[in-house]
């Protein structure tokens, strides 16, 4: 019994979401900054971590890392960072149109989300008339 706590904390440490995916960090904030966290959103979430799940690590154990690490965390930046390192233009884009579709999950585009979405389109350099065409097509 003792071995398999030791192994449950040991995967959570192991999990790393900045190197697994920063779109889920991203999502989480986004789903977050109005102030509740919706079963849409919620759910939205746990389809993109079922991607990330491997045998050794479940989608539950990802989605409880990322809320650890935004609850530890006072900047995404460093998501960000890595988003503008790592990604080309079209996977930015494709990140935005994961944003977004986080953004309208709830059928309510909250003020909150929907700045928040535009300052990390800022930050990850897509030009703001991009970003608004993908909330144009979504909607």
């Amino acid at each position: 019994m003792l071995k398999n706590l030791f192994k449950k904390k040991q995967s959570l440490d192991l999990i790393n979401t900045h190197e697994a995916d920063v779109a889920l960090r991203l999502m989480f904030e986004i789903a977050i900054s109005d102030g509740t966290l919706d079963s849409s959103e919620l759910n939205l979430i746990k389809k993109r971590a079922n991607k990330l799940a491997t045998e050794d690590i479940k989608a539950s154990t990802i989605v409880k890392k990322i809320i650890d690490e935004t609850e530890e965390s006072v900047s995404f930046y460093p998501s960000i960072k890595k988003i503008n390192n790592s990604h080309s233009n079209e996977e930015k884009i494709e990140l935005l149109k994961v944003l977004w579709e986080l953004v309208a999950a709830d059928s309510v585009v909250d003020a909150y989300e929907e700045n928040l979405y535009f300052k990390i389109a800022e930050l990850i350099q897509v030009k703001r008339s991009i970003a608004n065409q993908i909330k144009q097509q979504a909607t």
